[in-house]
């Protein structure tokens, strides 16, 4: 929907607008060109043997692994004390450690 105009408008009252570019550098406001930025080239960084770069993955999967296992073994020890300790009657002697065996044991029959 348009807008009626209002009656004491004239076509007197109407700004007609040219517009023709303005070329850069000509006119009343013109704004200097940016400054050319020039960038030396980076040498680019050396590229790797594949040898190189398995053998970097691997120590680091080891590494991780000797991590890993040294903090799973200090866990395991943990929990073993800690279970000795709740065995251990108070004021029993000490028991410095423990042996389990494995015994099977066969009742044979003579030859009658």
């Amino acid at each position: 929907m348009s807008e009626p105009e209002p009656d004491d408008v004239t076509d007197d009252d109407v700004e007609v607008v040219d517009a023709l570019p303005v070329p850069s550098g000509e006119g009343p406001r013109s704004v200097p060109p940016p400054p050319q930025i020039v960038r030396e080239s980076a040498p680019l960084p050396e590229r790797r043997a594949p040898a190189v770069q398995a053998a970097a993955v691997a120590a680091t999967g080891f590494a991780a692994g000797a991590v890993t296992a040294a903090v799973v073994h200090g866990v395991v020890k943990r929990r073993a004390v800690r279970a000795v300790s709740k065995r251990q009657p108070k004021g029993g002697l000490p028991v410095l450690g423990t042996r389990s065996f494995l015994v099977d044991v066969h009742l044979l029959g003579g030859k009658d």
